[in-house]
């Protein structure tokens, strides 16, 4: 049986394009196709982004918008 699920990602990470942020607020890696789960950490809430811990209430910091287009020099 395959489930497909269709997920609309808004805005991605800076420093790792392939961590996108969904319009329902969901963090998924899109190289293994994971949600990433929201952790505890030392009375901190937030995610692990490719081994570093980022809190909740600073991930804005890290986030920007995808872009419509990529320029090419082509």
């Amino acid at each position: 049986m395959i489930i497909e699920i269709k997920i609309h990602a808004k805005w991605q990470f800076k420093e790792y394009n392939f961590y996108k942020v969904t319009n329902c607020k969901k963090i998924v890696n899109t190289k293994s196709g994971k949600i990433i789960k929201c952790v505890k950490s030392g009375g901190s809430i937030g995610y692990y982004i490719n081994g570093s811990f980022y809190k909740k209430s600073d991930i804005n910091k890290h986030i920007e918008l995808i872009p419509k287009k990529e320029y090419t020099p082509f």
